[in-house]
């Protein structure tokens, strides 16, 4: 029974120091990025050249507060000022994977996303009902 009370004593030493270490000082959350989440990740349409058409699940937050835009490939979809986090539904339109990103003031692109697109028949595999020889 001697064994087991260092061993108790040593894992509560152990655990004690590590949530000291976990927490974090709000010098360490400046030098975190910005994070981005849209969801749906995937769109589906019937094929392929299709658009899709649907609202999107938007959400950012940033260590700081900050003037941002977003943008679906080069166009810009939505704009906010002196925010650090947002959490919005925005309308999209893809005909294509595109995208999406966070930029500053300054065009410099703070977080990216990609949305996919896929279909349900797809004209490049297509299977030929019929072949291109035949006996008879």
């Amino acid at each position: 029974m001697s064994f087991s009370r260092p061993c108790i004593v040593f894992v509560i030493g152990c655990f004690s120091l590590s949530h000291v270490y976990a927490q974090t000082s709000p010098q360490d959350d400046k030098k975190q990025s910005p994070s981005l989440v849209i969801k749906p990740i995937t769109c589906v349409v019937k094929s392929l050249g299709d658009a899709c058409q649907m609202k999107a699940s938007v959400m950012w937050q940033s260590p700081e507060l900050q003037d941002v835009c977003l943008f679906q490939d080069k166009q810009q979809l939505k704009c906010w000022a002196k925010q650090n986090q947002v959490s919005e539904m925005v309308d999209v339109t893809l005909d294509k994977t595109m995208v999406f990103s966070l930029r500053d003031t300054k065009q410099r692109t703070l977080v990216e996303q990609t949305i996919k697109v896929h279909a349900l028949s797809s004209r490049k595999y297509r299977r030929k009902l019929k072949s291109d020889w035949s006996l008879f």
